[in-house]
């Protein structure tokens, strides 16, 4: 995964900082954005940001 590519181009958020978030102990997309901001101003990637979320817990809890 390349951390440095955008995933919310409104707030800049790259997916560096989602997984960071996850690594922070955000265990659903809700509390990913409460702590990035990411999906909160036009809303457009939210449904792929709710799927990366998903994906990104999943391959932690495999690699634990």
């Amino acid at each position: 995964m390349n951390r440095n590519k955008i995933a919310c181009e409104c707030r800049n958020i790259t997916y560096g900082k989602i997984e960071d978030a996850i690594k922070a102990g955000a265990t659903t997309f809700e509390e990913v954005q409460q702590k990035t901001g990411c999906g909160k101003t036009c809303g457009k990637c939210k449904e792929f940001l709710t799927y990366l979320v998903r994906d990104l817990l999943q391959e932690q809890q495999k690699n634990g």
